[in-house]
């Protein structure tokens, strides 16, 4: 059996990578062959793999098998080809995120016809992916431990609130730019405190409510 071919040494100092590009990995090295998996076919199998976020999708895009692709990820000289093809995944399932997040705003258009003919369209909304995304995107506030949660606390508590943040605009519009620093510090850690006990209260709900 002949020995896989010495990979060529990485450059000493590489380019910083696109933070909106799939990361930079070394190819694993199987057996040389024109129809097989060069490095630059494993480079197009990852950006395709980012893009879509499906592995048979991308093994299309390169002119290669989902079975040949598995069985180079499965190859022990081939980590940093399956940390690449992980990375991948995770960028094109947020790409996916941020599409779901633009269909819950923006809706989907959908075709109006009148006697076959096709007169317009009008935006329709899925309340229950809104719901979703507000769920899973800010659980802190419309997460479904809330559901469970007894009601707490002034009931006129976010009146209070909003009351306060618009006296501290009205306070730092008359404030010399030299006392803005310590003042916004303290208020920083006001907000801090208040995000830590709340944090507390959730957790011990969450307990037991188990």
């Amino acid at each position: 059996m002949s020995e896989s071919p010495i990979p060529p040494e990485s450059p000493s100092a590489a380019e910083p990578a696109d933070d909106c590009e799939p990361p930079e990995f070394t190819p694993a090295y199987p057996r040389p062959r024109h129809d097989g998996w060069t490095p630059e076919r494993q480079v197009a199998f990852i950006e395709a793999l980012a893009e879509s976020a499906c592995v048979t999708d991308a093994c299309r895009a390169v002119g290669m098998s989902e079975r040949s692709a598995y069985a180079l990820r499965a190859r022990a000289d081939a980590i940093s080809f399956r940390n690449a093809w992980e990375t991948a995944l995770d960028y094109g399932v947020r790409r996916l995120s941020d599409a779901v997040v633009a269909r819950a705003i923006h809706g989907v258009a959908v075709p109006v016809f009148y006697r076959g003919e096709q007169i317009g369209e009008k935006r329709q909304f899925n309340e229950r992916l809104a719901m979703f995304v507000l769920r899973y995107r800010d659980p802190l506030r419309y997460g479904k431990w809330l559901d469970r949660r007894e009601t707490r606390g002034h009931p006129e508590s976010q009146a209070i609130e909003l009351l306060e943040a618009k006296s501290a605009v009205r306070l730092d519009a008359a404030l010399p730019a030299e006392a803005i620093p310590e003042i916004w510090s303290q208020r920083l850690r006001r907000i801090v405190d208040r995000l830590l006990r709340r944090e507390r209260l959730e957790r011990s709900e969450e307990l037991s409510a188990r």
